[in-house]
C-alpha cells in the first residue's frame, strides 16, 4: 500500500510539472475569434446579466458569433460559459480583475489557468494512475504521461481558453471510472518480452464498483458535451463501454448524463427559445459579414476530399504529422480490440471505434481545419481516451530499453515534445509541424517528406 501511495505521488509531481509550465507560459488575454466570443459571454453574463454580447467591448473583435432576434450571441456551448461567468465573478468582486480588452489586472490568464490548465494537470493525475492500476512500471507510465502532456495538442491548448480541453479532462474521467470494475482485472500485456512468453502480468483489484460511480461516470461523459458538441462523438463510445460493461445498471448511467445535458437544453433556451445550442442555429450565421456559410456550426466542406483528409491526418495540418505518438496509441486500442480475451477488449474497440467515425465526421463534414491554430485542435476529447492504449503498443509494452522499437519511438517522441513546444508559443497561430509527409498526384512516387524545422 505505502508502494502505491509512493507512486501516486510520483504522478502527482509530474501533473504539478505539468501545472507550473502551464502557469508560466498561460496567455494574457484572447487571441482568436474562439476564446474572444467566450470570453465576450463570459464578461456579458456576469457583468450586465444577458446572454447577448452586443455590448461587450470584444463583440467587433470575433466572428464566431450568431445573430438571434436580432441580437449577437457567442455560438460556443453555454454550460462552460456559465461556469466562467461565476469564477470571473469571484476575480472581479473580489480581486479587481477584469475582461476588458485594455485590462491592467486581466482575469484571462487566470480563468483559463482554473478552467483549462488544472482539468488537464488532473487528467495526467488520473491518467498515470490509470497505467499503474493496469501493472504498468512507473518509468513506462512516466513516459506515457510525458508523450500525452507535452507530445500531443493538450499542452499548447491548455495554456488558452477552450473548450476542448475540458471536455476531454471530463471524457478522460469518466473513461477512468468505468476501467475501475468490480473484480476487474488490470493487465500490462508483455508480448515482446522473451522472459513472458507474450502472457500478461495481471492484477485482479476488487474495487466495489458502485451505482454512484456510475452516475459519476456519466455525469463527467455528458458534462463533455455540454462543453464540445464534437466530444458526443467520444462520448457515445464511453456510453457504449458503460452498457457492455454494466447493461444490468447502465440507468444509472444514463442519470448521470441526464444532468448536465437537460442544464445546456435549458441554458439553450434560455439565449434561443430552443433547446438546440445556438452552435446548431444554422440561419443564425446568415447575416452581413458573417464569415461562415448558413450551415451546422458553420462548417463547410472541403472541395478535394482527398487532398483535404490527406493534409488533416499527414500534411501540413496532419494531427499524425504534428502528434506521431498518437500512431502508436491507435494501433494499441486497435490491437486490444482485436484480443478478445484481453480485459479491456471491449474498451479497446469502442475507444478505436469513436476514434474513426470522428476523423471520419471531420475529413468529410468540415472544410477549415479548426481554423488559424496550432494543428487540428477537434481531435483534442479524443486524444487522452485513445493515448490510454499507448501502453499496449511496441515498445512501451516490452518493459525494456532493449526493444528495437525505442529507435523509432525516441525521436518521434522528442519531434512531438519540440512541435508541442513550438505550438506553446501561440496556440492561435498556424504552425507547420517538424515533419509532414507531401503529396502530389501529377509527379511520381506521388507522395514524400518535407523537414520544416529551421536552426539558426
Amino acid at each position: 500500500m505505502a508502494n502505491r501511495k509512493w507512486r501516486r505521488v510520483i504522478g502527482a509531481g509530474i501533473a504539478l510539472l505539468f501545472l507550473g509550465g502551464a502557469l508560466t507560459l498561460i496567455k494574457s488575454k484572447p487571441e482568436s475569434w474562439n476564446d474572444i466570443a467566450r470570453v465576450a459571454a463570459i464578461e456579458s453574463l456576469a457583468e450586465r446579466g444577458t446572454w447577448s454580447i452586443d455590448h461587450s467591448l470584444w463583440v467587433d473583435a470575433t466572428k464566431d458569433k450568431v445573430l438571434i432576434g436580432g441580437k449577437f450571441y457567442s455560438d460556443k456551448m453555454p454550460a462552460l460559459t456559465l461556469i466562467g461567468a461565476g469564477v470571473y465573478a469571484i476575480l472581479r468582486f473580489g480581486f479587481g480583475a477584469s475582461l476588458a480588452p485594455d485590462c491592467q489586472r486581466c482575469a484571462y490568464p487566470w480563468l483559463t489557468l482554473i478552467l483549462v490548465a488544472v482539468p488537464a494537470a488532473l487528467m495526467l493525475w488520473l491518467f498515470f494512475d490509470h497505467a499503474l492500476r493496469r501493472a504498468v512500471p512507473v518509468w513506462i507510465a512516466a513516459i506515457g504521461i510525458l508523450a500525452l502532456g507535452l507530445g500531443t495538442l493538450l499542452f499548447p491548448f491548455a495554456l488558452v481558453f477552450n473548450h476542448h480541453v475540458p471536455a476531454a479532462a471530463s471524457l478522460f474521467a469518466s473513461f477512468y471510472i468505468l476501467t475501475t470494475r468490480d473484480a476487474s482485472v488490470h493487465s500490462f500485456r508483455n508480448p515482446f518480452s522473451s522472459s513472458s512468453g507474450g502472457t500478461c502480468i495481471e492484477k485482479a483489484q476488487k474495487t466495489g464498483f458502485s451505482d454512484g460511480l456510475l452516475v459519476a461516470a456519466g455525469f463527467l461523459a455528458a458534462l463533455a458535451v455540454s462543453f464540445d458538441v464534437l466530444a458526443g462523438i467520444v462520448a457515445a463510445s464511453i456510453a457504449g463501454i458503460a452498457l457492455a460493461r454494466q447493461r444490468w445498471r447502465w440507468g444509472f448511467f444514463l442519470i448521470g448524463a441526464a444532468i448536465p445535458m437537460l442544464v445546456t437544453a435549458l441554458l439553450d433556451y434560455q439565449i434561443a427559445q430552443t433547446i438546440l445550442p445556438p452552435y446548431m442555429l444554422t440561419n443564425g450565421y446568415n447575416y452581413p459579414g458573417s464569415a461562415f456559410p448558413a450551415t451546422f456550426g458553420g462548417n463547410g466542406t472541403p472541395d478535394d476530399y482527398a487532398a483535404y483528409a490527406f493534409r488533416m491526418f499527414l500534411g501540413g495540418k496532419g494531427l499524425f504529422a504534428y502528434n506521431p505518438l498518437l500512431l502508436f496509441a491507435l494501433v494499441g486500442a486497435i490491437g486490444v480490440g482485436l484480443k478478445r480475451k484481453h480485459p479491456l477488449w471491449i474498451e479497446g474497440i469502442s475507444t478505436a471505434l469513436g476514434f474513426i467515425v470522428l476523423s471520419v465526421y471531420l475529413a468529410t463534414q468540415t472544410g477549415n481545419y479548426g481554423g488559424t491554430g496550432y494543428g487540428e485542435r477537434w481531435f483534442i476529447p479524443a486524444i487522452p481516451t485513445l493515448c490510454a492504449f499507448i501502453f499496449d503498443a511496441p515498445p512501451l509494452n516490452a518493459s525494456t530499453w532493449k526493444h528495437v522499437g525505442w529507435i523509432l519511438f525516441a525521436p518521434l517522441l522528442a519531434l512531438s515534445a519540440y512541435s508541442s513546444l513550438q505550438g506553446a508559443q501561440a496556440p492561435w497561430q498556424d504552425w507547420l509541424p517538424p515533419l509532414q509527409m507531401t503529396r502530389d498526384v501529377n509527379r511520381f512516387p506521388f507522395f514524400g517528406f518535407k523537414w520544416n524545422v529551421r536552426f539558426p
